[in-house]
């Protein structure tokens, strides 16, 4: 367990600034992404991993098979509004408005049956943005690791980029 490690009582402030060195700005990004909107993509991504969360968790899928059209509505597990609503707590009603604004924007789509799904090209928009989050959590792991370790870790000055 963290609380267990040597450095975790001695650097519990540095590691809380760590972290929001981490958060902050992933905040802040996806604020930015979704035009200020983070209920949208509290939305998304609730949708986004009923969708494919649990066909990716095998190492035996491939991602590209999810590009495959008369391939992908099978892979995927579909979700409604209801059940998003439900997994998020948040009101049908502000879902539904947030689906809309998504099938809109073109990241999400409703099959006849009224099921949601992500579409083909749903990531493209954040491709730079994942690289840049990729790149800030494992830094971060990296200087908490150090730190619950009891190592010394200078932490640099809170960025907002």
């Amino acid at each position: 367990m963290v609380r267990d490690k040597p450095g975790f009582e001695v650097n519990r402030a540095r590691i809380s600034v760590a972290l929001s060195q981490f958060t902050v700005p992933l905040l802040s990004r996806i604020y930015q992404a979704f035009d200020g909107d983070m209920v949208m993509a509290i939305v998304l991504g609730e949708i986004a991993h009923r969708n494919v969360g649990a066909w990716l968790a095998s190492q035996e899928n491939p991602e590209a098979a999810l590009d495959d059209p008369d391939l992908r509505t099978s892979l995927m597990r579909p979700c409604n509004a209801l059940s998003i609503a439900e997994a998020c707590k948040l009101p049908r009603e502000t879902v539904r408005r947030k689906v809309v604004i998504l099938i809109e924007r073109g990241y999400l789509y409703r099959n006849d049956e009224g099921f949601l799904y992500l579409t083909h090209n749903v990531g493209d928009d954040f491709v730079d943005m994942t690289a840049e989050i990729v790149e800030h959590l494992l830094a971060t792991a990296r200087r908490l690791e150090s730190l619950l370790e009891g190592l010394p870790t200078p932490l640099p000055p809170l960025r907002l980029d």
